[in-house]
């Protein structure tokens, strides 16, 4: 019996995306000045509605 295929095509595609942009992204930022507070608060926000959303919709 085969096993599921976990990676696709599209998988593979939005991974290098995601990769090209972390690699190619801080070569095109111009100089810049920390974030503020507001904006690093938003990360951990994003990042807990997205794990809730996550553990919500696995039941």
């Amino acid at each position: 019996m085969r096993q599921p295929e976990v990676w696709g095509h599209g998988s593979v595609v939005i991974f290098f995306i995601i990769v090209a942009i972390l690699l190619v992204g801080p070569l095109l930022m111009g100089t810049s000045t920390p974030p503020g507070i507001p904006l690093l608060m938003v990360f951990p926000v994003v990042i807990a509605a997205v794990l809730i959303f996550l553990v919500v919709t696995s039941n």
